[in-house]
């Protein structure tokens, strides 16, 4: 199997999301998996994680400039416009190394994550050489790029795939009309987690105290804004409370300006981003998760949130907004709580509500830990993909 991605991490260290890494490891059982993602710094053009074969090509030169795809192409896009400029080298230069790989290696299938660039791409070599495609949506490329042509484009490129996946049914509902060379509708099929990973946590004790966590990439379709204006009132119920905020990005220096200006500086820590082997330790040494998601003016948001699922696993009652996919995770009152997206007074009230009941707490954090052993664990679903991905071979011989 041929995979196209544009998010990818430098090593099994790297902060990058795993979730393609991942689902390519979990597929290995099924596939011979070779990753063809675009270079960034620091990275081999060709090497082997963990029995996944990956070839990175380069798309811009000087090379020192090649930074459209290091990190998230939209953030990069919107925090720097120039390039822009890239952006037709990278789709061109993917469809010569695409092509050249797939001639070369013959693959059964090719798996594009995101409709744009890799769907453009697996689509036309697909088209030639007469291989079966599959296309990942993420989000970003549904709702983040919006408009009548996009909708076409997205509709053009499902009709000549054998399959279309969505990672939530939140987003599934925005594609109305896309439908796979089956006529079917896109199928809801989310990333995965290791659950094995994160073991359940003591009772709340030892280093936990009263620490309350965030987990994710510090841009805007983030909220984190609203969450460090939510704590004043967190510690005025619970003066010893304190927030961790784990991840790096483009609003990270705002975020630490609008924490020293309503005195909490002393109370907030800024733990940067961390490499996957970390995160069970964050988890497990926090009372309360909090994912405050909003969606941005342009209307990207939260497609799924992983770092739910994460927390979940790791038995930590877990606060979200109701937006995007985060709902197919978080059952309100149930596997965690759901508020009003941008309202720091919704925030605070459920985070006060959970330090409140560290009972009532551990009972939902319990039921939401075998709620995402039995829905999200890596190896359910990575077999829903590897039946997935089998179907779409048979059908293309």
């Amino acid at each position: 199997m041929l995979v196209l991605t544009s998010t990818f991490p430098k090593s099994v260290s790297d902060s990058t999301p795993p979730f393609v890494f991942q689902l390519c490891s979990h597929l290995l059982p099924h596939f011979d998996v070779t990753v063809l993602t675009p270079a960034v710094r620091k990275a081999p053009e060709a090497e082997t994680l963990q029995g996944v074969k990956v070839r990175r090509f380069h798309y811009f030169w000087p090379r020192s400039l090649e930074r459209l795809a290091d990190g998230a192409i939209l953030e990069n896009l919107s925090r720097s416009p120039w390039l822009y400029l890239q952006a037709p080298f990278l789709v061109l230069f993917e469809l010569l190394a695409a092509f050249r790989l797939a001639r070369t290696m013959r693959p059964d299938v090719i798996h594009a994550h995101w409709f744009v660039p890799q769907g453009i791409v697996t689509v036309l070599v697909g088209r030639v050489l007469k291989i079966p495609v599959v296309i990942t949506a993420h989000g970003g490329d549904v709702y983040g790029l919006r408009g009548r042509l996009l909708d076409a484009l997205r509709r053009a490129l499902a009709s000549r795939c054998e399959a279309v996946t969505v990672v939530s049914q939140d987003m599934a509902t925005k594609l109305p009309q896309v439908t796979s060379r089956r006529g079917e509708p896109p199928r809801v099929m989310p990333m995965g987690v290791d659950t094995q990973r994160f073991s359940a946590r003591p009772q709340h004790g030892g280093n936990s105290g009263q620490t309350v966590l965030f987990v994710g990439r510090l841009a805007k379709k983030k909220g984190v804004e609203y969450l460090i204006r939510a704590f004043p009132d967190v510690l005025a119920r619970h003066p010893d409370a304190r927030l961790v905020v784990v991840g790096d990005g483009p609003c990270r220096g705002e975020l630490e300006t609008l924490s020293s200006q309503l005195g909490l500086a002393h109370r907030v820590r800024f733990a940067g981003a961390q490499p996957p082997a970390e995160l069970p330790r964050f988890y497990g040494g926090s009372r309360v998760f909090v994912g405050p998601s909003v969606v941005t003016r342009g209307g990207d948001t939260e497609s799924f949130g992983l770092v739910f699922v994460e927390a979940m696993a790791a038995d930590c009652p877990v606060v979200g907004t109701s937006v995007g996919g985060i709902p197919d995770v978080v059952i309100h009152e149930r596997t965690g709580l759901l508020v009003e997206p941008k309202s720091p007074g919704a925030l605070a009230a459920a985070i006060n509500g959970l330090l409140d009941s560290p009972a009532e707490a551990g009972k939902m954090g319990a039921l939401a830990r075998r709620w995402v052993r039995r829905k999200f664990d890596w190896r359910q679903v990575a077999q829903r993909y590897a039946n997935l991905l089998a179907r779409a071979v048979g059908a293309g011989e």
